[in-house]
């Protein structure tokens, strides 16, 4: 792994950086569109999607969308943030100074981060968000326990630096799923596209975190943390509560639809299984530097389970 130099990150966030003020909020959202490219609503990839008609389709759209943002806030929030302030912590003079300046860049940005898709959610849905809490963004008991542990033992359960390699660069391939849709809201295209431009220096971020973090550990923790990562990508790669959460709600508001509900909770049950949904999520054509990154490290040989298109190369 060819590290970038800290002196390069920290000039390049200077160079490109933004504020969530750069975002035209003030053009609003249109209720007329979809909220998220239909590559991203789960059930697009199954025949019951074939049930929802175009105004419960865009309805569905709009809840995924929803769900995408807050997701973003979560893992960015809950996550991230707290992970590398306790690895900062621990670390204390054993980090570089310029290092140290580029883990505060990535803090600032994830916070500017979750502070735009918070100001995209109360544009969309005012109504909603009286204060700053999720709307429809769930997870299961077992990811909010696994989630916790990872930031109480950041520089120990350090699958948290894996986690947001992946999903660093699968903000990049959103962007341009969002990008290909034309039926999508501008708003929300507009801030994943904002949202983008720090990504790309992000994940080059995290590869330092994985030299000073991850490598420092002794064969025997990394191969705890390869299953224990292979664990947490099942539920993304297996996703079971979002995609429910988000299809009851289009029932509840269109209930002639519950008659199928046995056929979307099918469709659900199989994404894990389903290739199609897989490649154009989780494959090595969508996430080239995860996959790369993955297959230097020998003890990731057995990461199928959490990541179903995974060979090494």
């Amino acid at each position: 792994m060819k590290l970038a130099a800290p002196e390069q990150l920290h000039e390049r966030a200077r160079v490109k950086a933004f504020t969530a003020d750069d975002i035209p909020y003030a053009m609003g959202v249109d209720h007329g569109r979809g909220f998220a490219p239909t590559s991203m609503c789960h059930l697009s990839y199954t025949p019951s999607y074939e049930r929802l008609n175009e105004a419960e389709r865009r309805l569905y759209s709009q809840i995924v969308g929803q769900a995408i943002a807050e997701q973003f806030i979560f893992l960015e929030e809950h996550l991230l943030i707290p992970a590398l302030e306790g690895v900062m912590q621990r670390m204390g003079g054993r980090l570089g100074t310029t290092l140290r300046m580029c883990f505060l860049d990535f803090i600032a940005e994830e916070y500017k981060h979750s502070d735009m898709f918070w100001r995209l959610l109360e544009t969309a849905y005012p109504d909603q968000y009286p204060q700053r809490e999720a709307a429809v963004y769930r997870q299961s008991k077992l990811k909010a326990r696994m989630l916790t542990l990872m930031t109480d033992w950041p520089t120990f359960l350090t699958v948290w630096i894996w986690l947001g390699v992946l999903f660093e660069e699968r903000t990049i391939d959103l962007f341009r799923k969002y990008e290909a849709d034309p039926a999508v809201d501008p708003l929300f295209k507009e801030v994943h596209r904002f949202h983008m431009l720090d990504e790309a220096r992000h994940v080059r971020i995290e590869e330092h975190l994985l030299a000073e973090v991850y490598d420092r550990t002794p064969a025997w923790q990394r191969q705890l943390n390869a299953r224990l990562l292979n664990r947490v990508l099942r539920m993304f790669t297996h996703p079971s509560t979002s995609p429910r959460v988000a299809i009851e709600i289009v029932m509840q508001r269109h209930p002639r639809l519950r008659a199928f509900a046995a056929e979307f909770d099918r469709d659900i049950a199989g994404l894990g299984q389903n290739m199609t949904f897989q490649q154009a999520n989780f494959s090595r054509g969508v996430l080239p530097q995860t996959f790369n990154l993955l297959d230097e490290y020998p003890e990731m040989t057995h990461l199928r389970e959490g990541l179903p298109l995974y060979n090494r190369k």
